[in-house]
């Protein structure tokens, strides 16, 4: 089978929420982290750090994070808040209406809190992906090395879409940080940015097929000069 061009893998990367259980070599996960460090950085700081855990380890982790999560009754202290206080719209409708795609994928309505939370503590089970991957950042780093990060990852699921694999972008694992950096033996000086999900979709899951609606060209462009 051909490799994807990246326009193509751009279009056909999805966010996979169902993994089955077929395994990730090693040596596949450490090609993609290798290329994936060509990725461009301010001062090329590099500020990405990589935890990748499979098997025995991710399981460990994600028992130790279901369960603060479950006893925190809401309570937390995230790295950063996921979204802006207030956030206006169209921003504030788009948040809204991609989980509401998402959902009514699932079959999970609206009055079903407890699905919809079931649901969402999926998220620190990596939806059963095979591999997870965690990334931190030192506490020094802030918005601009938080967005080489994001070209770090964008790399990451490229790559693994050019490899056949599927991928998800978590930012939950930012929300609840301190049992993942007590797992993973960080220190304070250590902030949880993200998560990702690495292995092949189920492709009998209907999550894994929705498609979420992109603004047009004309909604966030304007060209100047040509």
């Amino acid at each position: 089978m051909n490799s994807p061009t990246v326009t193509e893998a751009l279009q056909t990367r999805k966010s996979i929420r169902a993994f089955n259980r077929q395994p990730v070599e090693l040596s596949v996960v450490q090609e993609i982290l290798e290329l994936a460090a060509l990725s461009p950085s301010g001062g090329n700081v590099q500020p990405w750090k990589v935890d990748v855990l499979t098997g025995n380890a991710l399981r460990e982790l994600t028992q130790k994070v279901q369960i603060a999560v479950q006893s925190s009754r809401g309570k937390t202290e995230p790295e950063f808040p996921t979204y802006p206080e207030n956030m206006v719209d169209p921003y504030n409708n788009r948040r809204k209406d991609c989980g509401e795609v998402m959902y009514e994928a699932l079959n999970i309505p609206r009055e079903d809190k407890m699905q919809r939370m079931m649901q969402t503590l999926r998220n620190f089970e990596f939806f059963g992906a095979p591999v997870g991957i965690i990334i931190t950042a030192h506490q020094q780093m802030g918005m601009p090395q938080a967005m080489d990060i994001g070209i770090f990852m964008q790399s990451i699921m490229l790559l693994a879409s050019e490899r056949g694999l599927d991928t998800c972008p978590q930012v939950s694992w930012s929300i609840f940080p301190q049992p993942v950096k007590e797992y993973l033996g960080l220190g304070d000086d250590r902030k949880v940015m993200a998560g990702m999900c690495l292995g092949y979709k189920n492709n009998d899951e209907a999550v894994n097929n929705i498609s979420q609606p992109r603004a047009t060209l004309n909604e966030f462009a304007s060209f100047h000069g040509f």
